[in-house]
């Protein structure tokens, strides 16, 4: 019998190659008078669409309070943008990848209220529940990852000490305009990154303990969308490319919508804390961890005799025939170790650095393991040892 599930309101989603432009027209529909506008530092510059877009409101008669952001964001960058903004402002803007949009999204929580996100912070904060008015917030993502336009958490990190969320259904987007021709300017080595966080995610809610048959739906989809979508962006025709930029694009949006609703598991378990200690980009360490954590999650489920953990080695099973169609004929075992492989080779050819390379080491690794129970972890299908994510970490260095 299926568990009990709740899905909440979605954001209204408008998906098109160049639909940006169709933003402005609609931005007068909303009739917003007072905006605040984040974006991320590049698009912000004299001709490109966030300077664009502000002078557009200004000739319309809109006020703009705009806020650039570079980096991962920080409790106090949120708390300082709240600071500088009055209560007048309708609705916040966020325009760029996942840490401007998570900045946003905690800014139109936070407005109303002018309340610390420290109350609400998870683990480090008060830990008060959030029950405030919000502002309205619109996400026009830039990248192809997080998912963060449709996810209800903005994740906030302080170097050295963590990585974590303030998390709300109230945060989730009013709506979200999905531009492809967005990621034509992405430099490729940021596109992979960020495109193997959204892969993983992706894989993570289709396994995980809290799955449900509307994620699950989304979640294959969206591996389905991912699928050749680099090799196409590498070596494709212009058309294949488009399309390839586009299937991305959906991709990403519906891991958000998958880990909102599903969670995720010991890849992003442990990517939180790491994210913590070292200056590691996200989407890199999820990739190098996803091929070591999914084998340990198989390993330790083949010594389990249960409905759920026969019924979670099919889905890897299922993930194997995805990607390799030629596998669909062997047995289970042979997918099996078929998908392993072709994480690794996913890995290798598109992030090609290694965890070592950001600082981790095999000595330095205790911080990670000690804080990462909690969160991402509690959705993965089996409870991993310490020493067997160690030895995910150090398969990885």
């Amino acid at each position: 019998m299926t568990a009990n599930f709740s899905i909440p309101q979605q954001p209204q989603m408008h998906f098109g190659w160049g639909i940006r432009h169709a933003f402005k027209s609609q931005l007068l529909q909303y009739n917003f008078q007072h905006l605040v506008v984040i974006s991320s530092r590049f698009l912000t510059r004299p001709g490109q669409f966030s300077a664009d877009l502000v002078d557009f409101c200004h000739k319309n008669d809109m006020r703009v309070s705009l806020f650039s952001v570079s980096g991962e964001p920080s409790p106090e960058l949120v708390d300082e943008i709240v600071a500088s903004c009055g209560t007048q402002n309708q609705a916040v803007l966020g325009i760029g990848g996942g840490s401007v949009l998570d900045t946003a999204k905690a800014v139109a929580g936070l407005i109303p209220s002018r309340r610390s996100v420290m109350d609400f912070l998870e683990g480090v904060g008060k830990g008060e529940v959030f029950n405030e008015s919000t502002l309205p917030f619109i996400a026009l993502p830039t990248t192809a990852g997080t998912g963060s336009e449709t996810t209800k958490n903005a994740v906030l990190s302080k170097l050295g000490h963590y990585k974590k969320s303030f998390r709300s259904d109230k945060l989730l987007a009013k709506a979200i305009w999905l531009d492809p021709e967005f990621l034509v300017s992405c430099p490729k080595d940021v596109l992979f990154n960020t495109g193997m966080d959204a892969f993983t995610q992706l894989l993570e809610s289709y396994t995980t303990l809290k799955a449900n048959p509307f994620t699950d739906a989304l979640a294959w989809q969206g591996m389905q969308l991912f699928k050749d979508a680099f090799e196409n962006i590498e070596t494709g025709t212009l058309e294949q490319q488009q399309v390839a930029y586009g299937n991305l694009m959906l991709a990403a949006s519906f891991s958000g919508t998958t880990l909102a609703n599903a969670g995720l598991g010991a890849v992003h378990g442990l990517a939180g804390p790491i994210g913590a200690f070292f200056e590691a980009p996200h989407g890199a360490v999820c990739a190098n961890l996803l091929a070591p954590i999914s084998a340990l999650n198989i390993q330790t489920l083949q010594t389990q005799d249960s409905h759920s953990a026969q019924n979670t080695l099919t889905k890897y099973a299922q993930i194997s025939q995805l990607l390799t169609p030629d596998s669909l004929k062997q047995s289970i075992e042979t997918q099996l170790k078929s998908l392993i492989e072709q994480l690794d080779s996913l890995s290798n050819r598109y992030v090609p650095q290694k965890l070592q390379d950001f600082g981790l080491s095999a000595d330095n690794l205790e911080p990670v393991i000690s804080s990462c129970r909690a969160g991402s972890m509690l959705g993965n299908p089996v409870t991993l040892s310490d020493q067997q994510l160690r030895s995910a970490i150090t398969h990885s260095l």
